[in-house]
Formats: C-alpha cells, structure tokens, sequence
C-alpha cells in the first residue's frame, strides 16, 4: 500500500513540475499585439509605409500590428518612446535619418544614443531628394546653380524645412561638396517653403522627399535641377542625380528603417527581417512606392547595421562643417 501511495504522489508531483515549468516557459511570439511607433502624423510617407509593413507584420505573425503615432522633436519623441521600451517584440518602430543619424550631432542632448539604445531589423525606404529652382530663374541645370554662386557668393536664398532639418544638410553638403555658399531661409514646414518657391519669393529649395515635388514639376511650375540619391529615380527619369551632375559620390537622402529596442531577441530579430524583406520584394510594393518617389532598400541585420555606421559618419561631417548646436 505505502509504496502505491509514494508512486501516486510520486505521479502527482512529476505532473505539479511539469505544469509549472509548462507555465514559466516562455509563449511562443507573439501572443499579444504589437505596437508600431511612428515618430509623425497620420497621412505622412513615413506613416504610409509603416502601416503598410504594419498590415505585413499582422499577416505573417497572425497577431494584431497597431500603429501608434507619437509625434514631436522632430522626431526624437517617438524615437525616445523606442528606446525606452523593453526588447520582447512587442513594441517595435519606423524611425528616420533625422532622429537616428542626424539628432545626434546637432542636438545638444539626446535621451537615447542610437548605437546602444535599438537594434536594428531592416531599412525599409531611401527618399532620395532634390535640388529645386523656382520657374523664373536663370537656372535649368545644377551646373548652372553652381556657376552663379560662385560668382555671387552667399547671395543666392533657398529655403528649407527648418534649421538643422534633413533639407538644410543636404543643402550645405552640397554647397561643401561644390565649394560654393548660399543664403539659407528656414521655413516652418514644407508647405511654406513650397509656396514661397512657387511664388518667386526665394530662387532655390531643397528637399528630402519627393512627394509635392512630382506633382508641381509636372504641371510646370517649378524646375527640378538635380535629385540627391545614389541612382535616379524611375518617376523623374530624366533627372540626372548631382553625382551624374558632376560630384561623384554625392549622396544624401532620407530612409526609414525599421527597429527594435536593444536587445531584441536574434530569433525574433529575424523573422521581423524575414516578413519585412518579403513585402519590400512584392513587385506591387515596390511600384507604390516608387510613386510616392521612394525607394525600397531590403537589407539583412548586418548590412543594415554597415549602413547606419556610413550614414553616421556622412551626417557627423556635414554637421561639423556647419558648427551646428541646437537645444
């Protein structure tokens, strides 16, 4: 009799540990929602593309992907959100080359560093720019800019989104890179600075994007002088780049990639890779975004992260030439 009882409770003990073990182990990912952190409005590109990996992410992991919009800084209020929240999966995020490669070396205090403080999944989208002449200018090529400002230095106003903003350094980049100066006018946002090009009241504009650009180069209202990516863009075909322009090598263009907090589990790192690369190879994704004059650049962990030191590297020089600080 004893030893039946000590082989019952021998049983009952072998199934107690089981069903503990069984519900300390870790669930399978996901088993609850994901939050997707947007550093910008609703209806902006950036917005655009991260609901559409969002809707990608909910397909390929079958659980709910909510996008949440925290806006402000410029960015580095959602980017702060990321950095702060705990690397399980559960609360990812599509951040920019303002935040994550810029910020860091014009703002005089950041709450997150960018090398320790995410890991990095995939680029999602380069936003390749352009250099923009008003329609009563003299200049029809960026050639033409170039030799006008070396003869009038400093004189020649463009606008810009905002003073250390993404269009600001490419700007300055290009006036480093072409030995020239010109004479920046910081706008409140790309609408003002749209209007006041349309409107002859400054002869230049540069821009990180390319979405108002398009519709108002069609319709014959401003001149697109040069586009600032590594290769032209297939809805401006006809626009060389300024390295086609006669500065090999020059590069500078806006990206959103897509992150994690740091220490992201490697598995779950990629699988996150692996939807991604997935939607950023669907032909019909690609050709959208090629409307919105975006780009779709699918790296693995690895080269994503070669990618991030590089763009670091490009902007920290930029803004050293300009002795930048902001608060």
């Amino acid at each position: 009799m004893q030893s039946k009882v000590m082989s019952f409770l021998g049983g009952f003990l072998f199934i107690g540990c089981a069903a503990v073990a069984l519900a300390q182990s870790p669930s399978p990912y996901p088993n609850k929602p994901i939050t997707m952190l947007v550093p910008f409005p609703p209806g902006g590109v950036t917005d655009l593309v991260a609901r559409e990996l969002s809707k990608r992410l909910s397909e390929g992991l079958g659980q709910a992907v909510v996008v949440e919009n925290r806006i402000g800084a410029g960015g580095n209020i959602g980017t702060a959100a990321l950095a702060k929240a705990q690397g399980d999966g559960y609360t990812l995020g599509v951040m920019t080359v303002s935040a994550m490669s810029i910020a860091p070396h014009i703002q005089k205090s950041l709450s997150f560093v960018p090398a320790r403080d995410f890991t990095p999944i995939t680029n999602i989208v380069n936003t390749p720019g352009a250099v923009l002449a008003g329609i009563t200018t003299p200049y029809h090529s960026l050639q033409d800019l170039v030799k006008a400002a070396k003869a009038d230095p400093g004189k020649i106003p463009y606008a810009s989104v905002g003073l250390g903003s993404l269009p600001h350094l490419i700007a300055e980049k290009l006036a480093l890179d072409a030995g020239i100066s010109l004479s920046h006018i910081p706008y409140k946002g790309a609408a003002p600075a749209m209007q006041d090009l349309l409107a002859g009241v400054v002869a230049l504009s540069f821009e990180s994007a390319l979405t108002n650009t398009v519709a108002n180069y069609q319709s014959g209202r401003l001149r697109v002088l040069a586009t600032t990516g590594s290769v032209r863009v297939p809805i401006l075909s006809g626009i060389p780049t300024v390295a086609e322009s006669g500065y090999p090598g020059f590069v500078a263009q806006g990206w959103f990639g897509f992150f994690g907090p740091a220490g992201l589990p490697p598995a779950i790192t990629k699988r996150l890779n692996e939807i991604a690369i997935a939607m950023l190879k669907d032909k019909l994704v690609v050709e959208r975004f090629e409307k919105l004059g975006i780009q779709a650049d699918p790296l693995t962990p690895e080269q994503f992260v070669t990618f991030l030191q590089e763009q670091d590297r490009i902007w920290a020089a930029t803004a050293k030439g300009l002795n930048l600080q902001l608060e």
